[in-house]
C-alpha cells in the first residue's frame, strides 16, 4: 500500500479519521492525501445573473477549504507522514470523490460515515452508498470509535454467492485483509454465514421426511467450499480464527462484530439493481448502518468503474 486518500467532510469530526490514516500510513510507509469535494448551493444560486462573480465566489470558497485542509495536513506531517491536500468544486460529491480516486490512483480511500435517515433509503442513495458502489479501490467507512492497539479484523466471505461463482471477490477480500494487517499488530478472523430452508418452507414430501439429512448435507457443502477457498491462504475451518455460523447474514455479522470486539469488518460489494435493493435491501448497507466498528468495502478485480475522469 503506497498511497492513501482521505475524504474530509468538515461537518464530521476529523481526529479519529486522521489517527486511523496515520496508523495505516505508518504500517505501510504510505503517503496520504487529504481531499475535500466542496459545493455551496447558496453561492451557486446567489449569482444567477453574474457568472464572473459566481466563479470568484466559488474560487474563494475552495481556497477556504484548502486552508482548513492545510492545517490538517500539517498535523500529519508533524507525525512524520508524507502528506498533501487537494480540494475541488463539484455539485455531485460522490462522483467528484470517485474522479479524484481515478486521478490520484490510491490503494485505499478512507471515508467518514454518519448515521443515515432510513426514509427513502433505497430510492435516494446517500453519497456513501454511491461511493461504495462506484469507487474502484477499497473504501474504509470510518466511524468515530477508535481502534485498539491490537486491531481486530474479520473477513466476511461467501463462497456460494451466486454473484461470485468464481470466487474472485472472496479472494480479493482475503488479499486485502492480508495487506491491511501486514504489520503484525492485527488479528485476522474469517467469518462465513449461511442459512438453510426452514422446515415449514419445504413442500416436497421426501425432503420433509429427510429434513435433518438435508441440513447436514447443506452444512457440509458450506464447510467444503470454505476450506477449498481458505486452502489458498494456508488456513482452514479448524482454525480458532475461522467461524462458520448458521443464521441470517446481516444479524450474524452485527452480533459477531459486537461479541468479538471487532475493529474492522471487511466485506464485498456486489452490483445489484435498484429494484433488487428496494425489495430485499443490501447486506453491505445494513451492516454499515448497524455496527459500531469500521467497514472496509472491497470490489471484485474485474469491477468496472462507471465514472470517467
Amino acid at each position: 500500500m503506497d498511497k492513501i486518500l482521505v475524504n474530509i467532510d468538515f461537518k464530521s469530526e476529523t481526529d479519529s479519521l486522521l489517527k486511523k490514516a496515520i496508523h495505516i500510513a505508518r504500517q505501510h510507509s504510505a503517503s496520504v492525501e487529504l481531499f475535500c469535494c466542496c459545493y455551496n448551493r447558496f453561492i451557486k444560486h446567489g449569482y444567477l445573473f453574474d457568472k464572473r462573480e459566481e466563479q470568484t465566489a466559488e474560487h474563494a470558497y475552495v481556497c477556504q477549504m484548502e486552508s482548513k485542509l492545510e492545517a490538517l495536513c500539517f498535523k500529519l506531517q508533524s507525525e512524520g507522514i508524507e502528506a498533501g491536500y487537494d480540494a475541488c468544486w463539484d455539485r455531485h460529491a460522490a462522483e467528484g470523490i470517485v474522479r479524484k480516486v481515478l486521478r490520484y490512483n490510491p490503494d485505499l480511500l478512507i471515508h467518514p460515515i454518519q448515521p443515515h435517515n432510513r426514509v427513502g433509503h433505497y430510492l435516494f442513495a446517500p453519497v456513501d452508498w454511491q461511493i461504495a458502489r462506484k469507487c474502484p479501490v477499497p473504501v474504509l467507512f470510518s466511524k468515530s470509535r477508535p481502534w485498539k492497539d491490537l486491531t481486530r479484523l474479520v473477513a466476511c466471505i461467501d463462497p456460494l454467492h451466486q454473484g461470485d461463482q468464481e470466487g474472485k471477490l472472496d479472494r480479493e477480500i482475503l488479499n486485502q485483509v492480508k495487506r491491511f494487517s501486514a504489520d503484525g499488530f492485527s488479528e485476522l478472523r474469517v467469518l462465513h454465514c449461511y442459512h438453510t430452508l426452514p422446515h415449514e418452507a419445504i413442500f416436497d414430501e421426501q425432503l420433509v421426511t429427510d429434513y435433518d439429512a438435508l441440513q447436514v448435507k447443506v452444512e457440509k457443502q458450506h464447510f467444503t467450499r470454505c476450506n477449498t477457498l481458505l486452502a489458498e491462504f494456508d488456513i482452514n475451518t479448524d482454525s480458532h480464527l475461522v467461524d462458520i455460523i448458521k443464521g441470517e447474514t446481516e444479524l450474524t455479522i452485527k452480533n459477531y462484530a459486537a461479541h468479538n470486539n471487532i475493529d474492522v469488518i471487511v466485506m464485498g460489494a456486489v452490483a445489484r439493481s435498484v429494484f433488487d435493493r428496494l425489495l430485499v435491501g443490501s447486506t453491505m448497507e445494513y451492516v454499515v448502518d448497524h455496527v459500531d466498528c469500521d467497514v472496509l468495502i472491497v470490489k471484485s478485480p474485474d469491477f468496472e468503474c462507471p465514472v470517467s475522469d
